[in-house]
């Protein structure tokens, strides 16, 4: 498993990817612990060795996670950021800095690989709003219009 270095700057990432924490609360998932300035709170967690160890009731509008998956077993992993995305944040940056963990594996995950400003290295997001986009073909005026049945045959 790989260590990194130096830990990745995370305000450059932040402001990179158009990030705002200003009143956000955040679950923060870092090694070594970084401040985020104007956050409404931060949520640290240390020494995290598996999902459970995230309080049920938690719940955060951004989770940072940096420097745990390589940590962890693949199945923990999996188990971690599947657990962030469903429960407890409603978007999710992960800095990845190993090689365990393919680009398809975390975009199956729902986690889109965005390019990181600077260093070795990958980012992944979790937001709803970029992985669900709205599809045109999905409204009354295409295939649901009532007016439309019996005029086409599909």
């Amino acid at each position: 498993m790989k260590t990194p270095s130096s830990p990745p700057d995370l305000a450059l990432i932040l402001d990179a990817f158009g990030l705002d924490v200003r009143g956000l609360e955040i679950l923060s998932i870092v090694s070594p612990s970084q401040d985020f300035p104007g956050a409404a709170a931060v949520h640290e967690l240390k020494e995290l060795r598996h999902a459970d160890g995230i309080p049920q009731t938690l719940r955060a509008d951004l989770g940072i996670v940096v420097g745990q998956l390589e940590t962890m077993t693949r199945f923990e992993g999996m188990q971690l950021l599947s657990r962030l995305r469903d429960i407890h944040c409603t978007r999710v940056l992960l800095v990845y800095e190993g090689n365990e963990w393919s680009r398809d594996e975390l975009l199956a995950l729902g986690y889109l690989e965005i390019k990181r400003p600077s260093g070795d290295g990958r980012c992944y997001l979790f937001d709803p709003d970029l992985f669900n986009q709205p599809r045109d073909w999905n409204n009354p005026s295409n295939w649901a219009n009532p007016e439309n049945f019996r005029k086409y045959r599909w």
